[in-house]
């Protein structure tokens, strides 16, 4: 499948980072209902590619937002289009999120994913970016375009620390009310991807291959 023809900024032009320091991770991540100081999204992501079955081969890595206003979800694609190398491969591709994706950025991995119907997305995010409410929109034009989309789990930032993070061979220390605020952003997810949906919890991404139960 030809690539669209996008028009990217020279900035969003960059290299993953191979991890995060642990006092960076600890900050950012942190799935507080009101953040504050927080103005940087950070991206974890891994990139898994099979042919007919096949595993073919797999990265990972970690970007962050531009001080331009180079969004981490536009360097991610930027990156990533130019490794979609053949139509007949699948790419199964997962993030996990500082915050969730603004209503732009929204809107451009939503294209992406309707051009390419052979990448499968799937977002978990620490916190939920809802500045305008445009936002809310965008994360529905994600799951229209048929992304996955949901919330980190405790489970999921002791993963992000296991395989995205500098920890020195430490164990992640999980932080106070971690799991509480958890369960009260996944409702508030819920309600925004399916109005009127009742509350149904997600199990922990790497263990049902980053399925979202939803109702």
């Amino acid at each position: 499948m030809a690539r669209r023809n996008w028009v990217w900024e020279e900035s969003y032009i960059q290299r993953p980072w191979r991890r995060l320091y642990p006092n960076i991770f600890n900050f950012q991540f942190r799935n507080l209902l009101y953040a504050s100081g927080r103005n940087s999204t950070y991206l974890c992501f891994e990139v898994e590619c099979w042919e007919q079955g096949s595993f073919i081969w797999s990265t990972k890595g970690v970007f962050r937002n531009q001080e331009d206003s180079s969004h981490a979800e536009l360097c991610f694609l930027n990156w990533f289009c130019d490794r979609i190398e053949s139509p007949d491969a699948e790419y199964h591709v997962t993030w996990y999120t500082s915050w969730s994706p603004c209503f732009d950025c929204a809107e451009e991995v939503a294209a992406v994913l309707c051009e390419h119907e052979n990448v499968s997305l799937s977002i978990f995010a620490a916190r939920l970016y809802r500045v305008e409410p445009a936002d809310d929109q965008g994360l529905r034009a994600l799951q229209g375009a048929g992304a996955q989309v949901a919330m980190m789990s405790p489970e999921d930032f002791e993963y992000c620390w296991n395989i995205f993070v500098y920890n020195g061979g430490k164990n992640f220390s999980y932080w106070r009310n971690v799991r509480r605020h958890y369960y009260i952003l996944q409702e508030q997810l819920n309600s925004i991807l399916c109005k009127d949906a009742p509350l149904t919890w997600v199990l922990p991404s790497h263990h049902m291959n980053h399925i979202l139960l939803l109702n």
